[in-house]
């Protein structure tokens, strides 16, 4: 996970810095928000398995053993940087729409880790890209040695390519001027475009991932909760698209 923040934050710098952002107050920015999204990833994975920790309150807290749902993260790190968009007088889509070019980044790295720790993982499977967990591991437990699907690399593979979709979408919408930029640069489109790629982008991806899984989830009728968060997230992206003339720049609006 380490890994996945640090290259994230390398692409961040590179691609904000041409674009008006204050390198330093992006990296308080950034910092604030990782621990934001760590909170809220353990916060969702705790609630998501309450039984497992009603007995055990210092087991929380215990966040090296593993327990961190991605859903969790967005929520409250778009909420903190919503806040933190206003104090600052960042426009806040603007931000979201650079963030959102590199959450995948984290998350390629994330579920790596995700396959060497054990969780995340596949249904059983004869497949030739089944994978077998050593002997006394959950997986191994829980299935009683059979192969089970690699679930966390093919979200690995999937936030890749929406990595590099997304990095060409911001690219094409924040075009960088002749001159540097004393402000953050806004597309004539308006902004949240990139953001709403991601909520549609990822939401598919996740949702086709959840029927490859096979550890223990919450679930909401006949879909998975990530699923259900990912139709809230379709449900988004089609709000901020409809929403795009609100969030142009002044003089590119019709009635200016």
């Amino acid at each position: 996970m380490a890994i996945g923040i640090l290259c994230a934050f390398a692409v961040l710098q590179k691609l904000a810095s041409a674009r008006g952002y204050h390198a330093e107050r992006l990296s308080t920015l950034t910092t604030i928000l990782v621990f934001s999204g760590i909170a809220g990833a353990r916060l969702a994975y705790v609630l998501e398995h309450w039984n497992d920790y009603a007995g055990d309150w210092l087991g929380v807290f215990r966040i090296w053993e593993g327990g961190l749902m991605f859903y969790g993260s967005i929520l409250l790190g778009g909420i903190v940087l919503a806040l933190l968009c206003r104090f600052m007088k960042y426009p806040a889509f603007a931000l979201l729409d650079l963030y959102a070019v590199v959450v995948p980044i984290g998350q390629i790295f994330g579920r790596i880790g995700c396959l060497l720790n054990g969780c995340c993982f596949g249904h059983p499977s004869d497949s030739w890209c089944a994978i077998a967990y050593p002997s006394g591991s959950y997986v191994s437990s829980l299935y009683g040695g059979a192969p089970v699907l690699p679930s966390q690399l093919f979200e690995s593979a999937g936030c890749l390519l929406l990595f590099l979709l997304l990095l060409a979408l911001y690219r094409a919408l924040y075009r960088i001027p002749e001159t540097p930029a004393s402000t953050p640069i806004l597309p004539k489109c308006g902004t949240g475009l990139v953001l709403a790629g991601y909520c549609v982008g990822y939401g598919i991806l996740r949702s086709i991932v959840e029927t490859t899984r096979g550890d223990p989830r919450l679930e909401l009728g006949p879909l998975s909760i990530a699923q259900a968060i990912s139709v809230g997230g379709f449900i988004l992206a089609i709000a901020i698209v409809l929403t795009l003339p609100l969030r142009r720049p002044k003089e590119t609006r019709k009635d200016r």
